[in-house]
């Protein structure tokens, strides 16, 4: 039997795959389920006082990691959408940007909130079974273009 769709389970977050000197890439570590431990995009929910989805990416971000990003450099990456990408209840659709940062600024990140730490790992290091939920398609698109780009 299917299961109705009810518009009022779909849940709308934003996620920011933040490039860091074009070779790395700036991930909180999970610090509750799911996905505990996993690396993720910092990103979250967005709110009902939030005015615009970039403005919404800036606040998880500052909430997240403690920095200030350049909202206005952000670029839309990927939309995630799926009914099974999130175990969770409800339908999460993720609006993904992406933006770089320099690694000075990067090493100003402090882990707050969802996040139990923060890692600058390098892009053509990561793997698909180190990273959380449906992140993965966004790592890989941006290192594809970041291919693409050199």
């Amino acid at each position: 039997m299917s299961k109705e769709y009810n518009p009022d389970d779909v849940i709308l977050t934003v996620d920011v795959a933040i490039q860091v000197d074009d070779e790395y890439i700036l991930l909180i570590e999970r610090a509750k389920e799911p996905f505990m431990d996993k690396l993720v995009l910092p990103g979250g929910h967005v709110d009902v006082t939030d005015v615009s989805l970039p403005l919404a990416a800036e606040r998880e971000i500052k909430e997240e990691l403690g920095l200030d990003i350049p909202r206005d450099e952000m670029e839309l990456l990927i939309i995630l959408d799926g009914i099974n990408r999130d175990p969770r209840k409800g339908r999460r659709v993720s609006v993904v940007y992406t933006l770089c940062i320099s690694m000075n600024l990067a090493k100003f990140a402090m882990a707050n909130s969802d996040a139990k730490a923060f890692h600058i790992k390098r892009l053509d290091e990561l793997t698909e079974d180190q990273v959380g939920f449906d992140h993965w398609l966004a790592i890989d698109k941006l290192r594809k273009s970041i291919i693409n780009n050199h």
